[in-house]
């Protein structure tokens, strides 16, 4: 099979295990466990792994755009970027995991259109929604952390936002099956 397929498969099975840790995660939220989740927004390690993550994805999509003179200083550039947003950035974890979803949105969305995934227009609706989502948490970070305090506080908005990451994640990974199962055309 070919690589880029087997990649598209396996971020998708992948993910959809991601989205419905998240909707595990949010669902153990409560007032007693706030002072300790609230603080995963500012999360420096993981905000460093995906950010990194997040520009080394984004070097084959600059190439176009550059000079090829430029083409050597991208891997420097991903370094003194990390650098400083290790250093300088508040919210790093939220920045990250947002520019991080809105990669993902454009990957999902080319490639299930590409590689004619069953349901595509279900499951572009939800990739829009989460590039959405990742803008606001990259462009605002502290929303990340006001709405793990609401959530905190509100059964309702707790209960609302763990089903829609449980019902995106089960779609993720019935697709991801679906899509190995399917020859590739």
């Amino acid at each position: 099979m070919n690589t880029y397929y087997m990649i598209y498969v396996a971020g998708l099975l992948l993910f959809g295990c991601a989205v419905v840790f998240s909707g595990i995660w949010i669902i153990k939220l409560n007032p007693d466990n706030l002072s300790i989740k609230e603080k995963l927004p500012r999360n420096v390690w993981l905000g460093m792994i995906f950010g990194v993550a997040g520009l080394i994805w984004c070097i084959p999509h600059s190439k176009p755009i550059l000079p090829d003179s430029l083409h050597p200083y991208l891997i420097p550039a991903v370094i003194v970027c990390a650098f400083l947003a290790y250093n300088f950035l508040d919210y790093l974890f939220a920045r990250a995991i947002g520019g991080f979803m809105i990669l993902l949105a454009h990957y999902f969305l080319h490639e299930s259109f590409t590689l004619h995934t069953p349901a595509s227009p279900v499951f572009a609706a939800f990739c829009m929604a989460m590039g959405i989502v990742g803008i606001f948490f990259a462009g605002k970070p502290y929303l990340f952390r006001d709405f793990i305090r609401k959530a905190a506080g509100n059964h309702r908005l707790r209960i609302g936002s763990a089903s829609v990451c449980w019902v995106f994640g089960i779609f993720c990974v019935i697709l991801g099956v679906l899509q190995l199962t399917m020859k590739q055309g």
